[in-house]
């Protein structure tokens, strides 16, 4: 009733204004809430529509942008500067014909625009109609000849038709114009590097880039490389150290400078740097291997041989390795097995007359007399038979190949990973480019993109930065837009881990979304709290966070409280049950509230909020069981797998039972059908929880939370289409990761 009447009373230009003003400084997350309130108040005025999508493309929200320029034509195609908001929203999903349309509407009103004509141009070389981009670009340079962008786009064109010359020679321009355009530097480089083969002018390129940008790690791990190359090796290991220390977790860094260490002769410091590696990525063969060779080569035998048995592990017909095994066991005195490694090199290659004889040896050691006895035997037959007086059988001689392919390949193996990763997102835009105006992807294109969605390195291809010049808010003197918080302004830019949005759950203390100002109740959530029988007032919360000192304190305080009230009263009630559950569910006692619970609903079964209490509380322990899961013996494994497995369905079966109680209780309970649908994806049930995320919306259209989780599924399942609009809806309600999202699975940086 209260937020009903809010509604109503407020002034929408008002309003209208107050969002203007955010967009103004840059806190587009807040405008969208203010354009927001305008529209489901006058869902008819065009302009909180076109205001809303300038904030979605800023924060790059291109689907949400283009469906709100979109809608604001159709009330008022008048509003001129909507199409230019929308060419720039199809631009950068590739719609690129799209665009073109729009920005050659745009040119009607403004025929002189060279931003316009500029992107136009760019349109149509994604498109590979390079005379058309020609021409556009051209006829820009023909009016305004110190316009770098325009150069650098002609630079790219030169890439793409494959004219070295031509391309140098336009970003050489662009440099002359501006000469801190990183961008311009680094186009540069990789040409004279990749093409040119000259180091020494990358390098120098390389150099302006590290002045203008000095905290990006990946062009001091480039730098290094092209002074390794040029014997600059002390510049090379000062720039390793420098991206260690501006980004420490940073794996390629670690094992370059490991490599480097090793060929200075810095070999205990190179170990360190293998170990962080190998302690961040076990799979990285290379790094075992240098390490390993590196630890026998300085004496370090017994760490020698661990290494050489994971490398045994990966593959057990590494004879090299093994028979270096066979030596370390030897040389640190543990005989038996270095005579189970014997045993195996001997299986292999029974004419090896001095195998037999170290063999003899370390069973004398053993004291076993009659095997070093018949082995002594064996050499002299093995050396009788072959004609010879002496051993002369070395069978490393013949495995050495084998192991050199075996290590090429391993060490190929993982090179390739490495590219295919940090290439992953420039062949993805390459594979978009090719497919012009048609934008359908497979399911398992988006499926692949959506599993991964990893952190890209800089893309140096060359794309004009859009300029929004509507309503003052973008800087044309500094060239660029100003970054406020980090929950506010370019929050796409701010990579968030791919997680559902959590549980609802019961609490006494409310975390609201200061965003958009929504708090979540429910009807018999509302009818306990006007009983003031609790110790608080009940509230409803997703991604509950930890309670502080005073707050824990509160609830021990509220639980003594319970367990005298409970244990005087003559016939203790439901009520006093439940409340004492919630203070064990907040103090994260599961058990103790399931059991609370549960006799609070043997006292009243009809009691909805029970079953959602004892949900909560089933769901938490659920969640801190798979954190911690249970040591089993190498013996016992199998059992041990057997029982979790059907421990979990049993907790599955009993949750599912607690909230379908509930929505049978409470058929409009929009948070009951919500924790369904989160239970359900959690078993991979993808399309009933669709289902009743879909009810949940029904319900609550205003639930971004709801909205976010359906579109993960929806990428997940590789419908793209689906999963943007309910992202940007999401995004649209307040959810922030929603835009990091979009963005990364946009492909348009």
């Amino acid at each position: 009733m209260h937020s009903a009447v809010a509604v109503a009373q407020i002034n929408t230009e008002q309003v209208l204004n107050i969002g203007r003003n955010a967009l103004y400084f840059d806190d587009y997350i807040l405008a969208i809430q203010y354009f927001n309130q305008v529209i489901a108040q006058k869902p008819y005025l065009a302009e909180p529509y076109y205001y809303r999508a300038v904030a979605k493309v800023s924060l790059g929200d291109w689907t949400g942008a283009d469906a709100d320029a979109s809608q604001c034509i159709d009330i008022n195609p008048f509003i001129r500067d909507s199409y230019r908001i929308r060419a720039i929203a199809r631009h950068n999903s590739h719609k690129f014909e799209d665009a073109i349309l729009d920005y050659q509407h745009c040119l009607n009103d403004w025929p002189n625009d060279k931003d316009l004509i500029l992107n136009m141009g760019m349109c149509n070389m994604a498109l590979k109609r390079y005379e058309q981009a020609d021409s556009c670009l051209k006829w820009v340079l023909e009016r305004d000849t110190t316009n770098e962008r325009v150069y650098l786009a002609m630079a790219q064109m030169k890439i793409e038709q494959a004219d070295t010359i031509g391309s140098l020679d336009y970003i050489s321009r662009a440099i002359d114009i501006n000469k801190s355009n990183s961008q311009a530097y680094l186009m540069r480089c990789e040409i004279n590097y990749t093409v040119v083969k000259d180091t020494l002018k990358a390098l120098a390129d390389l150099d302006e880039v590290i002045k203008l940008e000095p905290n990006k790690v990946a062009y001091y791990i480039n730098r290094s490389i092209m002074r390794y190359q040029m014997f600059d090796y002390r510049g090379s290991m000062a720039d390793l150290d420098y991206a260690i220390a501006l980004e420490p977790e940073n794996l390629t860094a670690r094992y370059n400078r490991a490599l480097l260490r090793t060929e200075v002769g810095a070999r205990n410091k190179a170990i360190e740097d293998y170990d962080f590696v190998l302690a961040h990525d076990s799979d990285n063969y290379p790094a075992l291997y240098n390490r390993t060779m590196l630890l026998i080569n300085t004496g370090q035998y017994q760490q020698g041989i661990k290494g050489l048995d994971a490398m045994l592990a990966k593959d057990k017909s590494d004879f090299v390795a093994l028979y270096q095994r066979a030596v370390l066991l030897i040389d640190t005195k543990q005989y038996k097995l270095a005579l189970r490694d014997f045993n195996e090199i001997l299986a292999k290659y029974p004419n090896f007359e001095s195998g037999y004889m170290i063999r003899a040896q370390l069973k004398q050691k053993l004291g076993d007399k009659r095997g070093y006895e018949s082995d002594l035997e064996t050499a002299v037959g093995v050396m009788k038979k072959k004609g010879v007086h002496y051993s002369s059988f070395n069978p490393l001689l013949k495995e050495r190949h084998h192991s050199e392919e075996l290590y090429n390949r391993r060490f190929k193996q993982h090179a390739d990973k490495q590219e295919r990763e940090a290439q992953a997102k420039r062949e993805e835009m390459e594979q978009l480019a090719a497919r012009s105006n048609s934008l359908e992807e497979s399911v398992e294109d988006v499926q692949k993109r959506f599993s991964q969605l990893l952190a890209v390195d800089v893309d140096n291809n060359f794309t004009p930065e859009v300029a929004v010049e509507s309503d003052g808010f973008y800087d044309e003197i500094a060239g660029h837009r100003r970054y406020r918080s980090r929950s506010r302004g370019f929050v796409q830019d701010n990579n968030v881990e791919v997680v559902p949005q959590g549980q609802f759950t019961l609490s006494y203390y409310s975390y609201d979304n200061k965003l958009n100002g929504r708090t979540h109740f429910i009807k018999e959530m509302s009818q306990v709290n006007d009983m003031h029988v609790l110790p608080k007032t009940l509230t409803l919360v997703s991604n509950a966070m930890n309670l502080t000192e005073d707050e824990l304190r509160s609830r021990f305080a509220s639980v003594q409280y319970f367990n005298g009230l409970i244990s005087t009263a003559a016939k203790p009630r439901a009520i006093d049950y439940f409340g004492r559950a919630m203070d064990y569910l907040l103090l994260r006692n599961v058990d103790a509230a399931i059991a609370d619970a549960t006799r609070a609903l043997e006292m009243t079964p009809d009691f909805s909020l029970g079953y959602f209490l004892r949900f909560n509380a089933r769901q938490l322990k659920h969640e801190m069981e798979k954190s911690t899961p249970a040591q089993a013996t190498q013996e016992d494994a199998q059992a041990q797998a057997m029982l979790s497995s059907q421990r979990l369905k049993t907790e599955y079966a009993q949750m599912l039972d607690d909230i379908n109680m509930v929505i049978k209780l409470s058929p409009r309970n929009t948070y009951a059908y919500y924790n369904l649908a989160h239970l359900q994806a959690s078993m991979e049930d993808y399309s009933n929880a669709l289902i009743n995320y879909s009810k949940a919306i029904n319900l609550k259209p205003d639930l971004g939370e709801a909205y976010f989780n359906r579109g993960l599924i929806h990428m997940q399942l590789g419908d793209k289409e689906k999963g943007t609009a309910d992202l940007s809806k999401a995004g649209e309600l307040g959810i922030l990761p929603s835009y990091n999202i979009l963005k990364r699975m946009s492909n348009s940086q």
